[in-house]
């Protein structure tokens, strides 16, 4: 485990930032402007429908590919950065939810809720039960089909700076995650960056699915991060929404 502490910047950590538009590699966006070239080409050679129909066509291929853009794969989840990661942990596909907050406060009580992963159920919408034992970290979360329970080697861990982890080898549902704390520019706080990455139970449509129910993590990940700032700056969570601790402290009692 890496216990050497890094230096504070107000940059965002690698990783945690991302175009959420371009999502075509090189070689496709090199493919679709030379196909939208030849099919402007063919246009210009052609008359009535067909000529107009290719020429909207070739023009936005030649768009799709300058602008790295393509709205049916953004809308099932697929980016080169994705496909490089499912190709290097050798998964099936894969999905990365970066996300990040500014909270008012100093990064020593932000990063002591951060680190007690005990404490995660109280504002993570679909964590039931988090802990660590040694270099372990444990949780399980609540799907759609049922309770997913993780275990996880911890990567990282350098106190007011970065908690990182990854699932064991084998994990039925693998994932991976990093927590990094940075300054908050003109002196506003702590910058909390977040990176989920996992492989997404029935691939892109899956993922798909999961956004129309409001399931995907890249959505639980961001409200997550909304409810850890009323926490730590109102020291409630202000939202409709009850986490599982929540709904567990509230439960008529027997």
């Amino acid at each position: 485990m890496a216990m050497r502490a890094a230096a504070p910047t107000d940059h965002a950590p690698p990783g945690t930032h991302k175009d959420p538009y371009a999502n075509l590699g090189v070689a496709e966006r090199a493919v679709s402007v030379v196909a939208g070239a030849v099919l402007g080409v063919v246009a210009t050679q052609s008359k009535g429908a067909l000529g107009v129909i290719l020429g909207v066509s070739g023009g936005v291929l030649v768009a799709r590919g300058i602008g790295g853009s393509d709205p049916a794969k953004r809308l099932l989840g697929s980016e080169p950065d994705e496909r490089r990661l499912a190709k290097r942990e050798g998964w099936t596909s894969a999905a990365k939810a970066p996300r990040s907050v500014t909270i008012n406060a100093d990064r020593d009580t932000v990063w002591a809720v951060l680190r007690a992963v005990e404490r995660w159920p109280s504002f993570m919408v679909n964590i039931r039960s988090a802990a660590t034992d040694g270099d372990r970290l444990n949780f399980t979360s609540a799907t759609p089909a049922g309770p997913i329970e993780t275990q996880a080697t911890i990567t990282d861990d350098i106190p007011r700076e970065r908690f990182a982890w990854e699932s064991v080898a084998g994990s039925r549902h693998p994932n991976r995650g990093r927590i990094e704390l940075r300054d908050a520019p003109g002196n506003r706080g702590t910058e909390v960056h977040a990176l989920i990455a996992y492989q997404p139970p029935g691939g892109s449509l899956g993922r798909y699915a999961a956004k129309l129910t409001q399931q995907e993590p890249g959505i639980q990940t961001r409200r997550d991060l909304k409810r850890l700032k009323s926490l730590i700056e109102a020291g409630e969570v202000a939202t409709n929404a009850r986490t599982h601790a929540e709904q567990r402290d509230n439960a008529p009692k027997a």
